[in-house]
């Protein structure tokens, strides 16, 4: 029913046993940020954040702001930046922003107006005994600025 990437293949595989999915439906309007561990299927609306392990935004859903997840599969539209290690760009989607990832998948047809950018630490996950990296393609200042974005018009 739901899926993620293994990052070594192409092969899909079942998200984690035993967890359920928060599912936001076409009738949603979200104004704020959504933060989950876990699945999220979403068809609303929202002008926020969303943080997430997994996210499918499916043909009706609209995001505008800043996505972070592991794997994001994207049907409906996006206006911001996505930030994950594996994303899959079908084609009915439409992006207008900045697609950050370590694997990317795009179907014929997907509408992408902005750029896509090949990264290894895009969602800057480290461990507490890892001290702070920087390098050139995931500095600081750039990410400070994109994350203090104002998303209310």
């Amino acid at each position: 029913m739901f899926w993620k990437t293994k990052p070594d293949s192409k092969k899909l595989i079942p998200a984690k046993k035993g967890a359920f999915p928060t599912v936001v439906t076409r009738e949603m309007h979200i104004l704020g940020n959504v933060v989950s561990d876990g699945v999220i299927d979403f068809d609303g609306t929202i002008d926020g954040n969303i943080r997430c392990q997994m996210l499918t935004i499916r043909g009706n859903g609209q995001v505008n702001g800043e996505i972070i997840a592991d794997t994001v599969l994207v049907y409906g539209k996006v206006v911001g930046l996505i930030r994950s290690r594996h994303a899959h760009l079908f084609s009915t989607c439409h992006i207008e922003g900045i697609v950050m990832h370590e694997s990317i998948t795009i179907e014929d047809g997907a509408f992408i107006d902005g750029k896509c950018k090949r990264t290894n630490k895009v969602l800057n996950i480290k461990k507490p005994e890892e001290p702070e990296e920087e390098d050139a393609e995931t500095s600081a200042k750039p990410m400070k600025i994109l994350e203090n974005i104002q998303l209310i018009r």
